[in-house]
């Protein structure tokens, strides 16, 4: 079985779960929103004075890792 796909589904299960990632020199944290067509959709939080939610789409192919939190 290809990974690409293996992988893509395992995220798409754990849609709505804080995660970790780590692509390219970056690390950043927010919830699986997506995870489709060779992309993740991560929605991250955003502090400030006026919290905002920021979705950020990565290429499963440019993912050295994921970790799960609070699970």
């Amino acid at each position: 079985m290809p990974f690409q796909p293996t992988f893509a589904a395992e995220l798409n299960q754990l849609a709505g779960t804080q995660v970790e990632v780590a692509f390219d020199n970056t690390i950043t944290e927010g919830v699986i929103s997506f995870a489709n067509g060779g992309v993740l959709g991560l929605v991250q939080m955003t502090g400030g004075y006026t919290p905002t939610n920021q979705v950020t789409f990565i290429a499963t192919t440019a993912i050295d890792f994921v970790r799960l939190l609070n699970v």
